[in-house]
């Protein structure tokens, strides 16, 4: 019987140290830089957003060359934009007579339009990674994004009817679209990562929507809209596998 219990030990030893000289985990703190991309208008500008990422990783080696790797993040991305928008609306014009129904007019609006996004998600990157040389890596795989809470908000500055002689203006109105974000992302990420050989690494990811950050009903915005961020990090290994 000892000896068994002996053999199931040595076993038990071993596949451990298999397993800690194959798995490495670490922390992982950086920024999201970029913002939502999609089919501008004649006119908008924006500015880039930049928002925290940080949470936990894991990688599996299959040998020297090779790794899986997966993280698990909070991450944050936002950004600002001023837009021009127009289109086709209907006009109630008050009648002259308080008794009588509006009168309905077809007409058109143009303006402006001030917003901002402030999405936050949890963010599961999966992908695979080559070892360049002792230092560097070359990574490559995907994501899949889940919304904790989405800001789409701003001011819309409009005119409606004829520019030239208006129905109405409407000045600093607000607006709240943070309901049509759609609760899921997913996409491509391409990176690379420098060791130190020191527990610690720098890296630099450029990741990509593969869908729309709207839902399809979304009626203000034609075509896709992808989150499109370069996300610049520090990570720590908790094991020294380099």
């Amino acid at each position: 019987m000892r000896p068994i219990i002996f053999l199931a030990i040595l076993a038990w030893l071993c596949v451990g140290n298999i397993q800690a000289q194959v798995m490495e985990f670490g922390l992982k703190g950086g920024v999201n830089i970029g913002t939502p991309v999609g089919a501008a208008e004649k006119g908008a500008s924006g500015s880039l957003g930049i928002g925290p990422l940080i949470g936990m990783t894991w990688a599996y080696h299959f040998g020297e060359k090779w790794s899986a790797h997966g993280e698990f993040l909070y991450s944050q991305k936002g950004a600002k934009f001023n837009t021009p928008v127009s289109g086709d609306t209907i006009y109630r014009q008050p009648p002259e007579n308080p008794e009588d129904e509006p009168i309905e007019v077809h007409t058109m609006y143009n303006g402006f339009v001030d917003g901002k996004f402030d999405n936050k998600y949890i963010d599961v990157p999966l992908y695979a990674s080559y070892r360049l040389s002792k230092s560097f890596l070359l990574m490559f795989g995907g994501y899949v994004s889940y919304l904790l809470e989405g800001h789409n908000s701003g001011s819309a500055d409009i005119e409606v009817g004829d520019p030239a002689h208006p129905f109405t203006t409407v000045i600093d109105e607000p607006f709240d679209q943070s309901s049509e974000i759609n609760q899921w992302d997913y996409g491509l990420l391409l990176g690379t990562s420098y060791m130190t050989g020191r527990r610690i690494s720098f890296g630099m990811n450029l990741t990509t929507g593969l869908r729309s950050i709207y839902k399809n009903n979304y009626k203000y915005i034609d075509g896709v809209v992808r989150n499109v961020y370069l996300q610049t990090y520090v990570q720590f290994s908790l094991s020294n596998n380099n």
